[in-house]
Order: structure tokens, then sequence, then C-alpha cells
């Protein structure tokens, strides 16, 4: 039998060996805005991308919130790193959910193969013809995609008779028919190559094809063929574990490198800036959120999986409490690395600062729509108060 912790514990383990490689890439690959072809390299014999993704093909299925726990580790040194490690792990999770025979068009002659995603469409068509899916357009912001092979995109179809709003369903597209384009520009995640994939022209079979209303809980194609309870988790309900890894990284090696900064030089007056109060109160202040965001992630994380391994229900109400917490640890981080940077000066202006670079991130990860407080609280409120959840994915 495998043993899934065992294995996680390795994936940890081989995330903090690639720390020190991956601070001294991390300049580079944010003038490259993307990850090197060397750390992609170093992801796939780490086995990073292949955490979630079904045994069936060669992946470790692993249990959920695996990702997560690599991608802070990944996250200390270099949060666009563990941006690309984590949810590229996540998209195996995603792909395993579709009919077997998609999978098998992904990974049954390679493993190794990755997949990208977006869920943001430019511009979009999309047509039925018969069973199958014609679609053109532009999708924006698909982490990783220069490493990948396939992509899973949402597409908005419209409803039949033209009446009502329109079905947003999961396409799977092979990229070797698409166009990858450059276009990602961005102040935090800066190395994350998060660019658009342009589709001209792709015929989708429905064996390619999800709704995505099919994705909150219930049976997929994926949990009927591999039996394992990941393929069949609320996947909106649950996706913020995959983004919010590198946040809880960076802060938490800003906040290590802070510390090692402080007990190794004095101020420009000759100070010794370990002893003053208010530097003693910023460390403490961060500490403590952090500390606090790692309680809330390991409770919400154990009960996840328990829910999902004994096969019960999530209520409502309860996804809703995962995205809320989920939201607030991003929030945690963000005022982490607001009582850090001070510390550091004028040097942590510098874009090429680590704290600067960590400062950026962070705040980066916090604007995904999962994460973004007024949100996730709002969302939460009209759940608790009874008014239902006003996102229909949920």
């Amino acid at each position: 039998m495998v043993d899934k912790a065992a294995l996680e514990a390795q994936l940890v383990d081989r995330a903090r060996d690639l720390g020190p490689v991956l601070v001294e890439r991390a300049r580079q690959a944010e003038l490259d805005r993307r990850v090197s072809k060397e750390t992609d390299r170093d992801f796939r014999e780490a086995g990073f991308y292949r955490a979630l993704q079904p045994a069936r093909y060669g992946g470790m299925e692993l249990d959920y919130g695996a990702q997560t726990a690599f991608a802070r580790e990944l996250g200390r040194s270099c949060a666009s790193s563990a941006w690309v490690g984590g949810i590229l792990a996540c998209h195996g999770w995603v792909a395993g959910m579709f009919p077997d025979q998609a999978q098998g068009e992904i990974w049954g002659d390679d493993a190794d193969v990755a997949v990208a995603t977006s869920f943001l469409p430019v511009g979009v068509s999309a047509e039925r013809n018969g069973d199958d899916l014609h679609i053109s357009g532009r999708w924006r912001f698909s982490s990783g995609v220069d490493h990948c092979g396939w992509a899973v995109l949402m597409v908005p179809v419209p409803a039949e008779g033209g009446n009502g709003p329109p079905d947003p369903v999961f396409a799977m597209v092979d990229l070797a028919h698409c166009k990858v384009e450059d276009a990602w520009n961005s102040a935090g995640l800066t190395a994350s190559g998060s660019n658009d994939i342009v589709v001209e022209s792709a015929v989708i079979p429905p064996y390619r094809m999800m709704r995505v209303r099919d994705l909150r809980g219930e049976a997929t194609p994926g949990s009927d063929t591999h039996g394992s309870y990941l393929y069949r988790l609320p996947l909106f309900a649950v996706f913020p574990f995959n983004i919010i890894g590198p946040a809880l990284g960076a802060a938490r090696g800003a906040l290590d490198a802070v510390i090692a900064d402080l007990t190794s030089r004095q101020s420009v007056t000759g100070a010794d800036l370990s002893r003053v109060a208010t530097v003693h109160q910023r460390i403490g202040k961060a500490t403590a959120l952090l500390d606090a965001a790692d309680a809330v992630m390991a409770q919400l994380r154990g009960e996840i999986v328990s829910k999902g391994q004994a096969g019960e229900a999530f209520e409502m109400v309860e996804r809703g409490r995962y995205r809320l917490n989920l939201g607030h640890v991003a929030q945690n981080c963000c005022d982490a690395v607001d009582e850090l940077l001070p510390l550091t000066g004028g040097r942590g202006l510098e874009t090429s600062h680590p704290m600067q670079r960590a400062w950026r991130d962070v705040h980066a990860v916090s604007q995904h729509i999962g994460l973004v407080w007024d949100l996730q609280t709002g969302l939460y409120g009209n759940i608790l108060l009874g008014h239902g959840s006003p996102d229909p994915k949920l």
C-alpha cells in the first residue's frame, strides 16, 4: 500500500532542497517573466506536477493539500516558481476529473505531460455542432503554459435557444494546435509566465468536455474511473488551496530573511536594530499572523480530506467557509509582509531585493478571485444568512 504521507514528506523535502538554486534563479526568472527550462526540469524530476495526477496514469494521487505543502516550501525561495509548481500539480487534479479517454490522450504515452488552464475567456466564440463544441478566441492568465502540452479552458457556451445565461464548460485542448502569446507583464508573480492561449478554431469532442456545474461535489467521470475522493471534491470550493501555498511560503521566507538580516547588521547610525522595541513588535505580529494562518490551513485541510475519504457531502455553508477562511489566510500573509517591509529600509524598495519580491508576490496572490477578501466575505454572508450562493459554480 502506498504511504501517501511519506510521499508528501518527500516532495516537501525536495522543495526544501531546491531552495538555494531557486534563490539563485529568482532574479533572472523575473527578467524572463517565466520560470526557466531548468526549473521546469527540476520540478518534473521532483514529481511535483504528478502529486494529484491519477495513479492509473503515473501520478502519485496524494491527498488533497499535498500541492499546498510543497508549494509553501518552494515559496520561501521564489513565489513565482512555487506558483507554477503548485498550480500545474492542481491541473493534474482537474484533468483527473475528465473522462478516461481524455486522460489517455494526455498521459497515455507520457506521464510527465503537464496541463495548463485558463478560466478567463476574452472574445470567445463557442458553437454546438451536434455533440461537438467549436471554439475560438483568447484565454488569459495561463500560468506555466510554456511548459505544458494540454490545457483546460473555461468556455461560456450559449444556452439552448439563446435564453438564459451561458453554461460554462471545461474544454480540453491540445496546445500543439494553439498559439501561446507572450502577454504576461505583472508587478507580482512576475516569473509565473501566465501567458495567453489563442485558439483559432478547435473542435472539442464530448469526452474532452465537462460542465463546470457538474464539478460541485458530485461524482465525475474521473471519480468513477479512479475511485478516489480527489476527483469528486467541489472544485471551486476548495480551489484556493492550489494558490495560497506560495503566499504562505513567501511571507514565511521574508520573516526568516528579515530576522537573519537584523541579527547580522547595524543601521547606518550604528544602532543595533535587533534591540529596538518597535522592531520586536513587528516581528512578533508577523510571526503570530503566519502561525495562525498555518493553523487554519491545517484544520481546513484535515476536514476536507476526512469528509472526502468518508464520502460525506459538503454543505453549502461549509463551502463558503472554506473560501472565507482561505481569503483570511491570504489577508494574514499580506498583513505579515506589510509589517516586515519597513524593517528593510530603502534597500527593500529595490525590485531585486528578496523582501520587495516577497511583498509584491504575496499581494499578487491575494488578488486572485478565489482569495479576494471582499468577495469571500460577501459569498459567505449570503450563504450564512439564507440567500444562497451568488456563485453558481460553488
